[in-house]
């Protein structure tokens, strides 16, 4: 009997991306190899939201019933004042929950439950295509390595998109952000985000008593909290919002600050057998919460199309044409919204509230659940 030989993929950046695609390429047809950067595949980062457009890859990869054990749900969300006024309230409805986990945690959880060749310490320095279709990659340490298809799951400053696209530096959108995780004595057991003036808070439950938040305020690329330092910065920012912020930024150990950047949707996430997923492809400001389900939804996407159709442009131009519609709408609302939120002029920041308090909550659902509603396990391929 004549055995196959099996394609190799590479997939450059060890994050949630490339570990679900590795999770979702079932066909036995091919051998992946992960390459991370970073000197060991792990994630330190903060809370993230993982809602029912994605949860349901989760399910059909077998794999929901771990993260369900390891995160927190939360059927309410407040919209708040900084003083703590209700503004709205309104409670998802699906047939999965929303959760919050910690991103180490679903890391880890993807990572044990792939079969793959992992490499840490790789960071790319160059690929170029080969007469046969095939791609070389020329690693910083001096390794070259010669694969079938290469996948860019490196992130907003990818690298592999500049071989493909290569459109520049991301946009910085006018403010930062602050993300921490944080053990506490009480339950809330209800998200919220607290709008202020050019600043807002948001806070999830993940799991007994342990909360993830982050904060945002208007400011400059890049700037930092020297010289007062991070928290007495948060402090005086908001040190008189309401419980329990103050607390909760008090008591976090470890602090992340970014500043918000993102990129204008664009096509052509392909070329020869080099393809874009996840934050490389279409990255988005946090204002949806669906940056990270969009990857997963990408990952599976492109996972069963390879399946399908092998490594072909058929392949990727349909995983292409099914996520870039929705992942422009996403970018492009999310980044609406954080306009909205980050708005200084006193008067529209009247009419925000207004809006908030007087919409309906069913109008509210309505218009979010062309994002939690969406089942990308459904579709055909």
């Amino acid at each position: 009997m004549i055995m196959r030989e099996r394609k190799k993929i590479a997939i450059i950046g060890g994050g949630i991306a490339g570990l679900t695609f590795a999770r979702s390429l079932t066909n036995e047809d091919y051998e992946i190899h992960i390459f991370e950067k970073k000197e060991s595949f792990r994630e330190i980062g903060a809370a993230i939201s993982v809602f029912p457009n994605a949860l349901c890859v989760m399910d059909d990869l077998d794999l929901l019933e771990e993260i369900l054990q390891n995160s927190g749900q939360f059927k309410t969300v407040y919209l708040k004042t900084s003083k703590g006024k209700v503004l709205s309230k309104s409670e998802p409805k699906s047939d999965y929950p929303v959760i919050c986990i910690h991103r180490a945690d679903l890391h880890s959880i993807l990572l044990k439950n792939i079969e793959a060749n992992l490499y840490n310490d790789f960071s790319l320095k160059d690929i170029a295509d080969l007469a046969n279709g095939q791609i070389t990659i020329q690693f910083e340490n001096g390794e070259n390595r010669v694969f079938d298809a290469v996948i860019g799951a490196d992130g907003i400053h990818s690298e592999v998109r500049k071989h493909i696209i290569n459109d520049g530096e991301p946009i910085f959108r006018g403010y930062s952000i602050w993300r921490g995780v944080v053990k506490t004595n009480f339950e809330i057991g209800y998200g919220s985000e607290t709008y202020g003036i050019g600043k807002r808070v948001g806070i999830v439950p993940i799991k007994d008593g342990v909360y993830g938040w982050w904060a945002t305020c208007n400011e400059t690329y890049m700037q930092d909290d020297s010289p007062e330092g991070t928290k007495d910065k948060l402090k005086r920012l908001f040190g008189d919002w309401h419980h329990p912020i103050p607390d909760l930024m008090n008591n976090t150990e470890v602090i992340l600050k970014n500043s918000l950047i993102d990129r204008k949707p664009h096509k052509g996430w392909s070329r020869g057998n080099a393809i874009l997923l996840g934050d490389a492809a279409h990255p988005t400001t946090p204002n949806l919460g669906q940056g990270g389900c969009m990857a997963i939804e990408g990952a599976y996407i492109l996972a069963k199309s390879i399946q399908k159709y092998g490594l072909t442009k058929k392949a990727f131009d349909r995983y292409e044409n099914l996520q870039y519609p929705r992942s422009e709408n996403i970018v492009n609302t999310s980044l609406k919204l954080g306009k909205m939120g980050q708005i200084t002029n006193p008067l529209l920041i009247r009419l925000r509230n207004f809006a908030f308090k007087a919409m309906p909550s069913s109008v509210a659902m309505k218009m979010i659940d062309k994002y939690f509603s969406y089942r990308v396990t459904n579709i055909e391929i």
